[in-house]
């Protein structure tokens, strides 16, 4: 099963598009991705004509950013790939454009850039996220093109089993993709009114996890001969969403995956606190945030001024 099928990559014609193109032809050589479309949002394309002086052929100024997106993008995409590629200009919000076009033409994920040096804020990327019911892959800039390892953060809610699920179903999971799932666990200061030591409940408390995990492997047993376990136990002053960029990195993931928590209409723009906190610790990997597509679909609708 394939989950992966039509991506939309967000441009806005600064040095990091390069690194986003670079990314995308590459997921799309490892994988059967069938549609890309490349989208650029100018908030107006109504440019003075005097402005427009000197552009050949008289050509129109969403044209002209077509055609030297489409340059700029073939040089990545070999010509056998080129058929699978669309590139778009638009006029409006960046934000709402994505959003719209997403629905549009049913996208699986939608990938942005994800900057820490290069010109721009980034913001329009956890925009997004907050925003849509679309999965969301951040690209950090200058991202190297590689995927052997991929660490999932499980929490072994729902939520994590679904980000589990997809990633493990997607078309980037090949193989001889390594797959670890990272849980970080904490001992309750209730351990105290048990009468037990904080080293047995420490045991127990990973005795738990690796119960919860064998039926991961018993719901997923493609997963049995593929993934580990990677147990970290959060101390009171950790900060979960640094421990988990931290491990990550540590383990040396060309990916991090986590399933994020949709919020209902009352709660606009609020992602789960965990989601949160990876996001603002997490500049420099590639990190995939899958969300269930029903949890947003009213805000979205409202958004977009739909019935």
């Amino acid at each position: 099963m394939n989950t992966l099928k039509r991506i939309m990559v967000g441009l806005d014609l600064t040095e990091m598009d390069d690194t986003l193109i670079s990314y995308t032809a590459f997921l799309c050589s490892i994988s059967e991705i069938e549609k890309v479309y490349f989208i650029h949002a100018e908030k107006s394309l109504d440019i003075p004509a005097e402005v427009l002086k000197g552009i050949p052929n008289g050509m129109a100024a969403d044209e002209k950013i077509r055609v030297a997106m489409e340059e700029k993008i073939y040089s990545y995409f070999g010509p056998e790939q080129r058929s699978k590629v669309e590139v778009q200009v638009v006029e409006g919000s960046p934000l709402k454009e994505l959003l719209h076009w997403s629905k549009e033409k049913q996208i699986d994920m939608v990938v942005v850039g994800r900057k820490f040096h290069l010109r721009g804020s980034g913001v329009l990327a956890q925009k997004i996220l907050r925003s849509g019911r679309v999965s969301v892959l951040f690209v950090p800039e200058n991202e190297d093109p590689i995927l052997n390892h991929i660490m999932v953060s499980v929490d072994f809610s729902e939520y994590s089993l679904m980000a589990l699920d997809r990633i493990l179903h997607s078309a980037l999971t090949r193989p001889e993709v390594r797959i670890t799932c990272l849980h970080v666990y904490e001992v309750p200061t209730g351990y105290i009114t048990l009468g037990i030591s904080y080293e047995d409940f420490d045991e127990r408390m990973k005795g738990f996890a690796r119960d919860k995990f064998e039926q991961v492997l018993a719901r997923f047993p493609e997963l049995r001969d593929r993934a580990t376990l990677r147990l970290v136990k959060q101390e009171n002053e950790d900060d979960v969403g640094e421990l988990i960029v931290v491990e990550a990195k540590r383990a040396r993931a060309d990916m991090l995956v986590i399933g994020a928590k949709g919020k209902s209409a009352a709660a606009l723009f609020v992602l789960g606190s965990v989601t949160e906190k990876i996001l603002r610790h997490n500049d420099d990997m590639p990190m995939i945030v899958y969300k269930k597509e029903k949890e947003e679909l009213g805000f979205l609708d409202a958004l977009l001024g739909n019935d």
